[in-house]
């Protein structure tokens, strides 16, 4: 129970100050889509008013609560308005965005912990003084590129250059939409330069967060005991020294997940990725107060719950934690 009051006081909080944030902005949103109403369909200053108001959800001369409380309302009840740029529901573009980037930042997440946290361990666990150096000057470096500038690179020399990989969209635009061979394979190749700019950032954030982690674990008192009890180098660092230092990493896979969404407009702008940041960049962009809404809500959701995920996998994992709980 307390897990899911924190997760709804989470969920409002990120609604409310989502939905201030917009408000303040410059510009009347209601007033410049009803006179763009009133050019493009001829109706009367009335009519455009109420028509604005209905579309984007909310009458900025009610009281700010009472607009925030319609706008809430209105989310339980699953309409996010009308999209001014698109003119089709808010609720459609979110949905037929997430699982765009759910697949390339959740690809990008796994794969990246799995390679960083593998390496982080062998490099920890080697006795060469000049790997560790050059492994935490390399990864210090890498890791502090922001991953838009590693896409614009990947967008010149495999896309421009070479000619060997898509820069644009999500499938080929040949392909037919389904579960079908030729649209696997599109989705693939398009999705790899996007997730390859994820992955090389945060591929050597894991790196160097696990080969601190598994040091500090490598001078606990049962890796001595461990060693004292004659059991091989290939059993230690496997059972005892990987397993309690991937631990500390877990926690952190709610966060980095939290930090790709956030970057998620720049990639995905960068890629023509129609994933949430696209849009929400799109939104932005031609100040779309609705789209804005609809996709600030979805990313604080995705976010919020995939901390909840990793908080329950970590409890799962954890052994003091389960014989707490029981």
């Amino acid at each position: 129970m307390k897990k899911l009051a924190n997760v709804f006081f989470t969920i409002t909080a990120g609604v409310f100050m989502t939905f201030l944030i917009i408000k303040i902005m410059p510009g009347d949103p209601v007033t410049i889509l009803a006179n763009e109403l009133r050019s493009t369909q001829g109706i009367s200053e009335a009519d455009a008013m109420s028509r604005a108001i209905s579309m984007l959800n909310y009458d900025p001369s009610q009281p700010l609560l009472q607009q925030i409380g319609h706008f809430i309302l209105q989310l339980l009840k699953g309409d996010l308005g009308t999209s001014i740029r698109f003119r089709t529901p808010v609720l459609s573009i979110v949905l037929s965005a997430l699982p765009w980037t759910l697949f390339s930042a959740g690809v990008a997440t796994i794969l990246s912990y799995m390679a960083g946290t593998r390496i982080g361990l062998m490099v920890a666990w080697s006795k060469n003084k000049r790997l560790n150096t050059v492994t935490e000057t390399l990864t210090s470096m890498v890791g502090s590129f922001p991953d838009y500038l590693i896409g614009f690179f990947l967008v010149s020399l495999f896309a421009v250059q070479l000619v060997w990989l898509p820069s644009r969209g999500a499938y080929g635009s040949q392909v037919t939409v389904g579960l079908n061979l030729p649209f696997l394979i599109s989705v693939a190749r398009h999705g790899i330069l996007p997730i390859s700019a994820i992955f090389v950032v945060y591929l050597a954030n894991w790196i160097l967060n696990m080969r601190g982690s598994a040091m500090n674990v490598m001078h606990q008192e049962y890796i001595k005991y461990a060693r004292a009890r004659g059991l091989s180098d290939g059993v230690i660092r496997k059972k005892y020294v990987g397993k309690n230092a991937r631990l500390p990493m877990i926690t952190t896979l709610g966060t980095t997940f939290g930090l790709l969404l956030g970057g998620a407009p720049l990639i995905e702008n960068i890629f023509s990725y129609p994933g949430l940041g696209y849009y929400l960049n799109t939104a932005i962009a031609v100040r779309d107060i609705p789209l804005m809404q609809g996709m600030f809500f979805m990313i604080i959701v995705t976010v919020v719950g995939a901390n909840v995920i990793v908080d329950t996998l970590y409890g799962y994992l954890d052994p003091r934690l389960r014989r707490q709980a029981e």
